[in-house]
């Protein structure tokens, strides 16, 4: 409530227009006189600088002040009451039971030892510290290692997952080239032939086992030698007579033919393997004797099976032969159906 507002108003009115009402309003210490409340009249705000100011109430004061006073009294009374009258101590030796040189020589040596047990203090402090650290991060390894563990078991069980998915149509296919390849075989082979092709294969164990046995790697390099010579003669002697050329060809073809037969027969197929895939292998006498037309594809071949060795070294030397040989020779088609 704003108290100029109130001024104002009280200087507007007129006194004299109500007076009966202005002595009831502006004078209620009178009226309250005069039914036997006594209190004081000169309670009226007074008003200075924007603040009222409202005396305070002198009987309520004075009844307060007068109620401190006596619980004040009532208080110091109370401590005279219950204060100790006097304290009994045994007299005693002041320092303790040790003589003054022993204090002096307990307080040198603790001095002496001050430094040596703070230098040990702190050494416990860091080594407590190390030992916390250690613990962190072994706590850390440990989950790290457990999450590794478990996105090594997801990943194992996605692999397993999609090898399951994808064995019915590796099978599928398979299945489907094995009888294509089986319509397309040749007859059963004359029996006037098989005293021929056994008299053969004993020469050719025979020739085998006087032969030392050389590593894969001096074959391989035995035909990139024979295969580089054939080249160089063939580009050098390309102007001369066809005759020459054709003879320096078929001379030149037998030998890497050779070489790939020996490749060939180091291989250990199995007897079970070599019934049932007889009719893919091809005939080494009739593949020497075609002369230059048959000189290429044995290098190719044997550099074909070697590839497919380092591309699929979790598959036999024997069964990635076969399939070579099933599939003419060519890389490509045998990759296809090997993934």
């Amino acid at each position: 409530m704003d108290p100029y507002s109130q001024r104002n108003q009280l200087k507007i009115r007129d006194p004299r227009s109500d007076g009966s009402e202005h002595d009831q309003t502006q004078n209620p210490d009178r009226n309250a006189a005069v039914s036997g409340n006594p209190q004081q009249t000169d309670r009226q705000p007074r008003y200075s600088d924007g603040f009222t100011m409202i005396p305070p109430n002198e009987s309520r004061r004075s009844e307060m002040t007068m109620n401190a006073q006596k619980e004040e009294e009532a208080f110091q009374r109370w401590k005279e009451t219950n204060r100790v009258t006097s304290v009994h101590v045994n007299p005693e030796r002041l320092g303790g039971n040790v003589s003054l040189a022993e204090a002096r020589q307990k307080q040198l040596t603790n001095l002496r030892c001050s430094k040596l047990q703070k230098k040990l203090k702190q050494d416990e402090q860091e080594k407590k510290r190390k030992r916390e650290e250690e613990e962190k991060i072994q706590k850390m390894r440990a989950e790290q290692r457990q999450k590794a563990e478990r996105l090594k078991e997801r990943n194992e069980q996605e692999d397993q997952r999609r090898k399951e998915q994808l064995r019915q149509d590796h099978l599928r296919t398979t299945d489907s080239f094995l009888q294509s390849l089986e319509r397309r075989a040749p007859g059963p082979v004359v029996s006037g032939c098989a005293p021929h092709t056994s008299s053969r294969s004993e020469a050719v164990e025979s020739k085998q086992t006087d032969k030392p046995e050389k590593s894969v790697r001096d074959v391989q390099l035995e035909h990139r030698k024979v295969n580089a010579a054939f080249l160089e003669k063939l580009e050098g002697r390309g102007r001369g007579s066809e005759n020459g050329v054709k003879m320096e060809g078929v001379q030149e073809a037998e030998r890497p033919c050779l070489a790939s037969e020996d490749f060939r027969q180091r291989l250990n197929i199995s007897t079970d393997q070599q019934v049932h895939l007889a009719h893919l292998k091809p005939d080494p006498e009739r593949s020497c004797s075609d002369g230059t037309e048959k000189a290429d594809p044995e290098p190719d071949y044997d550099w074909a099976l070697m590839k497919l060795m380092n591309s699929f070294p979790d598959y036999n030397k024997v069964f990635l032969d076969d399939i070579l040989q099933q599939c003419s020779g060519n890389y490509e088609e045998a990759c296809t159906l090997l993934l």
